[in-house]
């Protein structure tokens, strides 16, 4: 079984949503912009997979546009309560400082998981450091509405909220065929409705009902 997440793994509830990320991976849509566009805001409910496409984002960028893999993973912030301005600009300006040429673009890619975490003075000086030539921000939030405007105007904007039912029971198909089990629409729909949207959910309650299905066979 093959348990290494891919990009086409990712279920996306807008059809727009999967189209700007086809576009930034493929180069159509070039980052950073010549036109000031230097992040990726993922933005929506919780347990949509925001943080998994955000770190399966780089590497697939770096191929999509060059050809060649990123070769380390990506510079990965986890925002937390406190988090002050000048704490921020320290880690990036760290991250910044190395040489990015490890990687054939030369660009240095900076995850920020949670941003609407931050305060206010620190999303100011985040907005300054989305500034930065050569690097591209991907950021995260449940919380879009609570974000500095000024931040905002420098990413491209990917709403990530709930897919549909017909799209999650394909998800819960993919996974237990992963794992040998069948369960039928009626099993795989009653799963999904009750998971508020959350492909986090949907996975944990598939695996666990495909499991149990096994154990009883057994028993």
């Amino acid at each position: 079984m093959n348990t290494e997440l891919t990009i086409n793994d990712i279920v996306f509830g807008n059809a727009e949503s999967k189209r700007i990320i086809e576009d930034i991976i493929s180069g159509a849509e070039p980052m950073p912009s010549p036109y000031g566009k230097t992040g990726i805001l993922l933005y929506g409910v919780y347990g949509t997979g925001k943080t998994a496409l955000a770190r399966l984002l780089p590497n697939a960028i770096e191929i999509g546009t060059t050809g060649n893999e990123l070769g380390m993973d990506a510079e990965f912030i986890g925002c937390q309560q406190g988090y002050a301005g000048p704490q921020v600009m320290a880690d990036i300006k760290s991250i910044a400082s190395k040489a990015a040429f490890y990687n054939s673009s030369g660009n240095h890619y900076i995850i920020i998981d949670e941003v609407d975490v931050l305060s206010d003075k620190a999303q100011e000086s985040l907005k300054t450091a989305l500034n930065a030539k050569r690097t591209i921000f991907i950021l995260t939030t449940n919380h879009v509405a609570s974000l500095d405007k000024g931040m905002l105007n420098r990413c491209i904007c990917v709403e990530m909220n709930s897919a549909s039912v017909p799209q999650l029971i394909e998800l819960g198909r993919k996974i237990t065929a992963d794992i040998n089990v069948v369960l039928d629409d009626t099993e795989l729909t009653e799963i999904v409705s009750k998971c508020g949207g959350s492909i986090r959910n949907v996975a944990d309650r598939v695996r666990r009902y495909a499991r149990r299905k096994l154990q009883d066979a057994a028993a």
